[in-house]
């Protein structure tokens, strides 16, 4: 550790004249042969000088050995002179140049490579799509690529570089031989880890020998190593500690992280916080002290770099700020800010080649453009508008249409706004009509912020109210550009004292408010958006419970008697504790049934029983780290007992449920939901909200709860704010009930929390509100609550491919579903579980088509014709009068398209589908027009949260009950442990939000 402008003296003799190195990133600009290209010497020398090295560019030791397009290579001693020229441009300046070697092993694509499969320590393919096996390396393969490192090294020297880097990270060759995912050898380079370290040692030592017998004084040999991997088994810090104080003995000149922040700490321990190099420093040994550790991810700014430093780097490694900021040392040096993004017509001056200004979006602004805009919204401010008086009528786009809209202008002014919106869902849209006119008037200006939560109606008043005004003679665009109206801040406190506090205006803190309330407590329900609804608005209002007196009614389904013969064949080592005892009940029950179906009794069969085995089952999932988890059994005993009682109480509260049919949601596996006669989840949010404020329960919205307040052991109230900085304070004489939801809508937390999908990609879209980002989790886990199952978190695969939403398209029931891939065919049972689904989208390319006829779009829920005609002039629905046509439309094969059609037809006359065995079917796909509907995954559902028991009393770390706090919901885990069927959640959520207000209300 020093000063960032100090000198540092390497083991080698050789001295760095400040503690800044450029970082290596992939720029993909060589030739084809992996030879030096002018692009990348111009680019490498626009960028020295004034940092102390330089390190190059992965550059592969052997032919086969590409890990990306334009890969530099150090292969063959033809690539000798243009590395020469590429060296001898870096040090020009006064910095050192470093090449860092490797090969990419099993992460080498045999696309890159000429067609050769890939090699690797052991025959185990990679954790990515499409990943190739490897074939495994023999001993004498091992030797081979040994040698091939040293004469790298070799080849490095003679073009005058000052170093190498051995690249041990980024999974890959070096890194996978230690690795026990990818090494399971049991020779002298694998089994233990002991051994599994040899081949990394083998390598440094050849580098250093052949650096030696190139007389090559003061050459640097550093080492490139990732601390951990989330492949199970894989490389934990412990392992990685253990390689770096092995390799220390042998005394490289430098240890080099790769992670994406300098300051991350564990991504296999989320919960453990400490940094990465605290741990670092803690573990080390005599000798790894002596050498010097980089530091790298995340360095913009000189004060960066510095806490880099003061946290135990002794160098810092700079990145992304070096491709916007050539002279970043420099800058920092000299106390100036240093550049952040580029300007859109930069690429040339800072000589940044197209492969990786196409990679570089985040990081470029077009200057010109922005300062047009600029120009432009000050001419605006400007003008003067003014309306020729009266009323004008035009329209709102809502969720289910256009809705009338009246405005009405005074010479100068905005004077009323109005909004017929009968015809729209409740709940969601609401506030849009209620409060953004108010904001407009207010304001006298369009620049106004959309409602949380209810983003296309809001847009929909804006607009609508823009052409009001154009029509009135006034200036829309004017308008627009309007300053917002100033929020007063406010310091005002609130503070009382009511019985019981509900954090979250879903469906679940409504149920806990309306069961308190009928105890004759006092209620004051907390919701942070302008609106109530939360989740529960969004769905498509399937509730799931079994009721086998009313399912007996409805004929069943092609496949479904064979589903159940199968489920009864499975084998009892399936099934955890009690659950074999349910199961064993099932069995009998399903042979009495199939008995009845012998004698030509034909109906749909369903228990309790069933209802808890599928939902034990589809629930019973193994993560990356070969966890197994499923649901708690007298959670998920309480549920699926309780789920018609559920029911029941939604309609003696004012729900109206539509018993003409039985449904089954994506992923439910059964046909069992009970649902309202209104569309989606909006029904269920008006008749609570309204049982609430009759029994004069208090909602207040914009209110978002921040802190519990504990004394002695128990909750006995909760902080929270508004959003003009408003305090409120309530203490509550019996309990608080967190009902908030999940963090569905939150990425850095699942991306945090996850264990069970190999990637969760930054731009992953969501079926969630934007309200839904764990915030109960969070403020259980200060008061000491235990969590479960947080590394399982649902994908919906039929969600909008652009925007994540659940009810766009022709959403039909499974039994109608027809998946097809970009090749025109099906993949997978289209009745399977949620998650099944997903990852078969996702080997799949993640983007399918639902295809559906004119007979089947009949059978599409929460939607409407005016609806389904306004998505296809969208592009969200494709229609064609043929397949042949359709294949057009949507870029596959036509006669692929055509004979999977065929084929399913033949499988519904069958009532069998020997393909995929999809276990019911309805209609056929014969009747045009046809429509294909694109979906792709999207996070829909956090099966993980706060630990509770069958009273929803939330659970502490030791197993205790936390006194006074209840929690309901998707913030709760442990029923549906690792992927929840569809249909389940509003049935828990009405089960566990009314136990959580029945037993709160009870609380002395």
């Amino acid at each position: 550790m020093g000063n960032l402008f100090s000198t540092l003296t390497l083991h080698s003799g050789a001295v760095l004249k400040n503690r800044i190195v450029m970082s290596p990133m992939t720029i993909q600009s060589a030739f084809y042969d992996g030879r030096v290209t002018d692009e990348m010497i111009e680019y490498y020398a626009l960028r020295s000088g004034d940092v102390a090295a330089i390190i190059v560019e992965s550059a592969f030791v052997e032919n086969h050995g590409r890990g990306f397009h334009g890969a530099l290579g150090v292969d063959t001693d033809a690539k000798i002179e243009g590395l020469s020229k590429l060296s001898s441009a870096i040090q020009e300046k006064g910095s050192k140049a470093i090449l860092q070697i490797y090969h990419a092993g099993r992460m080498a694509s045999p696309e890159l490579n000429g067609g050769a499969q890939p090699i690797s320590a052991s025959s185990i393919a990679a954790l990515r799509d499409g990943a190739a096996t490897p074939l495994e390396m023999s001993a004498e393969d091992i030797e081979e690529m040994i040698y091939h490192f040293g004469a790298a090294t070799k080849r490095a020297i003679m073009a005058g570089f000052d170093g190498v880097e051995i690249h041990g990270a980024n999974t890959y060759l070096i890194q996978q031989f230690f690795s026990p995912h990818s090494n399971r050898r049991l020779d002298k380079w694998g089994g233990s880890r002991e051994k599994r370290t040899a081949f990394p040692i083998a390598v440094l030592e050849e580098v250093q020998k052949v650096a030696k017998e190139m007389r090559a004084d003061d050459f640097i040999i550093g080492y490139r190593f990732s601390p951990e991997e989330i492949e199970e088994p894989g490389i934990r810090f412990e392992d990685t500690m253990y390689l770096l104080n092995t390799l220390a003995a042998y005394t490289p000149d430098y240890f080099h992280f790769s992670m994406n922040n300098w300051q991350r700490s564990s991504i296999v321990d989320t919960e453990d916080k400490e940094l990465l190099i605290h741990k670092y420093r803690k573990q080390q040994a005599a000798d790894l002290a002596k050498i010097p550790i980089i530091g790298v991810g995340s360095i913009r700014q000189k004060a960066d770099a510095e806490r880099a430093l003061e946290d135990g780097y002794d160098i810092v490694s700079v990145g992304k700020a070096y491709l916007v900021e050539p002279t970043w040392a420099t800058k920092v040096k000299n106390n100036e800010e240093c550049k952040v993004l580029a300007d859109i017509d930069e690429r040339d001056k800072l000589k940044i080649p197209a492969p990786l200004w196409d990679v570089m979006d985040s990081l470029i602004i077009d200057r010109q453009e922005e300062e047009r805009k600029l120009a432009r919204m000050k001419e605006l401010q400007n003008i003067k508008v003014s309306f020729v008086p009266g009323t004008y009528f035009v329209s709102a786009r809502g969720h289910n249409g256009n809705l009338p809209m009246e405005v009405t202008f005074s010479e100068d002014k905005i004077m009323s706004i109005v909004v017929d919106d009968r015809q729209e869902s409740e709940g969601i849209a609401n506030p849009a009509f209620e409060r953004l006119p108010q904001l407009i008037i207010d304001g006298q200006t369009l620049n106004v912020d959309v409602i949380s939560g209810a983003t296309v109606t809001s847009q929909g008043v804006v607009d609508g109210v823009a052409e009001a005004i154009d029509a009135a003679g006034g200036n829309s665009e004017a308008l627009r550009y309007r300053p917002k109206a100033t929020v007063e801040w406010s310091n005002k406190v609130i503070e009382e004292t009511v019985d019981i506090v509900v954090v979250g205006g879903g469906g679940a803190g409504l149920s806990a408010s309306v069961s308190a309330l009928d105890k004759g407590k006092s209620v004051i329900l907390l919701e942070k958006f302008p609106a109530i609804g939360g989740n529960t608005v969004r769905t498509g209002g399937w509730v799931n419970a079994a009721q086998p007196e009313w399912q007996k009614t409805f004929s069943s389904l092609d496949g479904e008697k064979e589903t159940l013969a199968a489920l009864a064949n499975t084998p009892y080592s399936e099934f955890n504790g009690r659950y074999l005892d349910d199961f064993k009940v099932l069995q009998q029950q399903i042979a009495s049934y199939l008995a009845d179906v012998e004698q030509s009794h034909n109906y749909l069969f369903d228990s309790v029983e069933l209802h808890r085995i599928q939902t034990y089952l589809g629930g019973k999932r193994t993560d990356l780290k070969g966890n197994t988890i499923y649901g708690q059994y007298d959670l998920v005993k309480n549920l699926t007992n309780r789920a018609m009682e559920s029911v029941n109480w939604l309609s003696n509260k004012g729900v109206g449920f539509n018993t003409s049919v039985v449904d089954i949601p994506v992923g439910a596996l059964w046909r069992r939901s009970h649902k309202p006669k209104r569309p989606k989840g909006a029904e269920f949010i008006e008749v609570l909200q309204r049982n609430v404020v009759e029994k004069n329960g208090r909602i207040m919205t914009d209110t978002k709860a921040e802190h519990l307040i504990v004394e002695d052991g128990k909750v006995v109230g909760v902080e929270a704010s508004k959003p003009n900085g408003t305090k409120v304070i309530l203490h509550v004489n019996n309990a608080v009930i967190l009902t908030s939801g999940g963090f569905g809508a939150n990425t850095k937390m699942l991306q945090q929390y996850n264990t069970y999908w190999q990637d969760i990609p930054d731009d992953i879209k969501t079926t969630n509100s934007p309200a839904i980002t764990g915030d109960g989790i969070r403020m259980g886990e200060e008061v000491g609550a235990d969590l479960v199952g947080m590394g399982f978190a649902q994908l919906m695969p039929v969600s909008d491919p652009k925007s994540g939403a659940l009810l766009t398209g022709l959403i039909v029931p499974p039994a109608n579903f027809v998946f097809v891939n970009h090749e025109g065919k099906r993949f997978v049972d289209e009745c399977e579980s949620r998650d099944v689904l997903s990852k078969a989208f996702i080997d799949h390319g993640g983007l399918v088509y639902m295809i559906a006829d004119e007979e089947i779009r009949k059978t599409a829920a929460n939607t409407s014709d005016e609806k389904i005609e306004r998505e296809i002039q969208e592009g969200v629905i494709y229609q064609a009068d043929t397949l042949e046509e359709l294949a057009v439309q949507i870029g596959v094969p036509g006669e692929a398209l055509i004979e999977t059609i065929k084929k399913y037809n033949q499988y519904v006359d069958r009532g069998h589908d020997p393909e995929f065995h999809k276990s019911a079917f309805d209609l056929k796909v014969e009747k045009a027009p046809f429509y294909a509907t694109p979906r792709k995954p999207a996070v829909h559902h956090t099966m993980g949260g706060l630990k509770i028991d069958t009273a929803a009393h939330v659970i502490n770390k030791d197993g205790a009950v936390i006194r006074g706090l209840y929690a309901a919901g998707e913030v709760a885990g442990g029923i549906h442990a690792g992927n929840r069927l569809g249909g389940n959640a509003l049935i828990d959520i009405f089960t566990y939000g009314r136990i959580a207000g029945e037993n709160a209300a009870d609380l002395k």
